[in-house]
């Protein structure tokens, strides 16, 4: 199970970059359609002007990271982007040294496995491992989540200092996502604290119905993250104690490094 679009960032933030947002958009439009497609087909699939979307285009036909193609003039990503991101990978500094151990905490738990950050008040996943049973949940790498309501967030919340942490709920919009969510500050810190000092962070249905994940937090070369798993809530708390046992160990095998 996905979580709601909602929890992405808003496009229209004051930090936002309209061409680099579109040209982002351009080529998860091609990912999600798997196909060729005209200008007049990108634009509506964008909600762009056509000039605009012709204009993104062009640049990237320019640059080798699109080639055009009969009938119509359509268009399609190559292999260019493809080819970065591989290198890209290669080199990353965190997935090199957690890749592995999350993929082994999610063949260990059978359930979805996460590691995350803090980035500019939400939670980023950095490493995701889906679960291969039916009934799991399903992150994307890249995905921004609200801090308050997923177990990841609150364990980084939970690593700030105190002054720190009552700066960054002050800027908090603790939106109520579902009927579980956490949306009142006073109750939000008694939960982190109960959780800071039992040394586990749990997320019990309070962003997606059914879904509960766990979470501990941790150091890696001197940066606060935090490690998960998720998936349904009768599986999770059937295995509670077998799954913290499996967070714990694989943060510190992280930690060491």
């Amino acid at each position: 199970m996905k979580e709601p679009k909602g929890d992405k960032e808003e496009r229209g933030s004051g930090i936002n970059v309209r061409a680099a947002s579109r040209t982002l958009d351009l080529f998860e439009a091609f990912a999600t359609i798997r196909r060729p497609m005209t200008v007049s087909e990108l634009a509506r699939v964008l909600k762009v002007p056509v000039s605009s979307c012709f204009a993104i285009i062009r640049t990237l036909e320019g640059r080798g990271y699109l080639f055009s193609m009969a009938p119509g003039n359509s268009f399609y990503p190559t292999s260019r982007l493809s080819n970065a991101a591989e290198e890209i990978i290669r080199a990353d500094p965190v997935l090199s040294v957690v890749g592995d151990a999350v993929r082994q905490l999610r063949d260990e738990a059978g359930e979805t496995a996460m590691f995350g950050k803090l980035c500019r008040n939400r939670v980023i996943l950095l490493a995701v491992e889906i679960s291969a049973r039916p009934s799991r949940y399903m992150p994307q790498v890249g995905d921004l989540r609200p801090v308050h309501a997923t177990a990841i967030g609150k364990a980084l919340l939970g690593s700030l200092p105190d002054d720190e942490l009552d700066k960054t709920l002050s800027r908090l919009a603790l939106e109520k996502l579902t009927r579980h969510t956490i949306a009142d500050v006073g109750q939000l810190k008694r939960d982190l604290a109960a959780s800071r000092r039992r040394g586990w962070y749990v997320n019990a249905e309070e962003t997606v119905a059914d879904m509960t994940s766990l979470c501990v937090p941790l150091r890696l070369r001197g940066e606060h993250y935090a490690l998960a798993i998720a998936g349904p809530s009768v599986r999770i708390k059937a295995n509670l104690e077998d799954n913290l046992d499996r967070l714990a160990t694989t943060a510190k095998a992280i930690s060491s490094n």
